[in-house]
């Protein structure tokens, strides 16, 4: 039975929780819409797969739509605030970035209906479940909700890389759950260090920040330590980056599209809100490992032969990019992500997808010379991956050409502020390893361009019969956030 006093404070406690919310209508209604998916299955069951697979993208676009309208309304108007006993912390930044992530997931729906995939009830979870904890972790200012939310996005990957049952998709299942399962309790263990040396989950209470000043530096430094492995992992930073190649490549376009992005996008911006409370110097450290990564993942895509798994490495050296706007200003670190993030992930919606419809079923470790002369039978595909392969590597006319530019600007300035001889080496390797990126690059539109076609009755890549206006309007975009970038920064602004 409950006592009185449990009871008298029920209403009380039931405030507390409501406290707040009207700020975060557009997670609570993915959340809700997320139910609905699962109560619609009911009356899909036994259904055909076109039915079932229209409706499922019928309720799923509804429902990020909804979501998103919302999100735009909320960052136009400028809502923060604190939200269920200040678990959740609502503010421009995080605004901005659930509005991204909700864009670039309606974005990659809409082109995957397009080219008439399938999308089986897994993958719909899969992928809300990975939405779902990334608008959570990014907006989430206690140390529950960070890991519950954390977990949830990882329980959406776990669920789309386990779809494959081939001796591939087992390969690559088996170790990131493995090691998934290793970073939570290192996360939770982290966490645990943390409080006990503080004495509070808040992250943004005074007690949190005085707790690491006061507490002793080793002891601090081995429960950050903890807690930032996980996250790395997470980014698919060196050296917790072997899981990265194996799961990608095992990947559909679509979900090796999502599981390169959206994780990385919202544990970089938790990063950032953490990193402005953490009265340590973490310079050192985080400029060291950002050297790392983009080693690993660039000299690693170099020696690829095979196109998806060069892609994943690639996708090591963006997500290292990416999170060194830790070493900035919080605003400046999260503009640059933001729109970073933007044209890195419209560009990989284009190449992923470009790449995976001329990926054959068994796995092949060499699987370029497959490209050799598409130029000429299929010229419009091979000049929208030519377009995607420029603005993956950062050059002009592509918009991440100016993305990078800012990066390095800001790295300059951190340099010329600090004299940190470390900030001035990671400058230097991001970049000559940008510069690396453009062989490895273009190792593909080399083949389509330069190369003849050995195989003149192999089987057919690409139907530009098909939905190409899909591709040409990504192409569109990235073009137009070159030549019109302040009216993309000030929006995202």
């Amino acid at each position: 039975m409950f006592s009185p006093e449990i009871l008298q404070s029920l209403p009380q406690k039931l405030d507390g929780i409501s406290q707040g919310l009207s700020l975060m209508i557009p997670e609570l209604l993915l959340c809700v819409w997320i139910l609905v998916g699962i109560f619609a299955e009911l009356f899909l069951h036994g259904r055909s797969t076109k039915f079932s697979t229209s409706w499922r993208y019928f309720i799923t676009q509804i429902g990020l739509l909804l979501a998103f309208v919302l999100a735009i309304q909320r960052m136009s108007t400028g809502m923060s605030g604190f939200a269920s006993f200040s678990f959740f912390w609502i503010n421009a930044g995080s605004n901005s970035i659930n509005a991204l992530l909700l864009f670039l997931a309606i974005v990659l729906i809409f082109v995957n209906q397009a080219q008439q995939k399938s999308f089986q009830f897994e993958e719909k979870m899969g992928f809300l479940s990975i939405l779902g904890g990334a608008l959570l972790v990014s907006i989430s200012s206690h140390w529950l909700s960070i890991f519950l939310s954390i977990e949830w996005m990882s329980l959406g990957t776990y669920l789309l890389v386990g779809i494959r049952k081939d001796p591939e998709g087992s390969r690559a299942i088996l170790p990131y759950v493995l090691f998934g399962l290793a970073s939570t309790a290192l996360l939770l263990y982290g966490i645990s260090f943390v409080y006990g040396m503080t004495g509070t989950m808040h992250i943004n209470s005074p007690d949190f920040s005085r707790g690491l000043a006061t507490a002793d530096p080793y002891l601090a430094g081995l429960a950050l330590t903890l807690v930032a492995s996980s996250l790395l992992f997470k980014l698919a930073w060196a050296p917790f980056h072997p899981w990265s190649p194996d799961v990608i490549e095992s990947l559909p376009a679509s979900w090796m599209t999502w599981v390169s992005t959206a994780p990385k996008i919202a544990v970089t911006f938790l990063g950032i809100r953490l990193l402005h409370f953490i009265p340590l110097s973490l310079e050192v450290p985080i400029a060291f490992l950002a050297i790392l990564t983009l080693l690993v993942g660039n000299l690693g895509a170099l020696g690829q032969r095979n196109s998806k798994r060069l892609l994943a490495y690639s996708s090591i050296a963006h997500g290292g990019f990416m999170a060194m706007a830790w070493l900035f200003p919080i605003q400046q670190a999260t503009e640059v992500l933001l729109f970073y993030s933007l044209i890195y992930g419209m560009s990989t919606i284009l190449v992923f997808y470009l790449i995976d419809e001329a990926s054959s079923d068994s796995y092949q470790s060499n699987d370029l010379e497959k490209w050799s002369g598409l130029s000429k039978s299929r010229p419009l595909a091979s000049l929208f991956l030519l377009i995607g392969m420029v603005a993956l590597a950062g050059l002009p006319p592509a918009g991440s050409f100016i993305a990078k530019v800012t990066y390095f600007s800001f790295l300059w300035e951190k340099y010329q502020n600090s004299s940190q001889m470390l900030t001035l080496v990671l400058l230097v390797t991001a970049i000559l390893t940008t510069a690396l990126g453009i062989f490895y690059y273009l190792k593909i539109p080399y083949q389509i361009y330069f190369k003849k076609n050995a195989q003149e009755d192999r089987a057919v890549i690409w139907n530009e019969n098909g939905n190409m206006w899909v591709y040409a309007i990504l192409v569109v975009f990235i073009f137009g956030s070159f030549l019109a970038p302040t009216a993309i920064w000030n929006f995202l602004k």
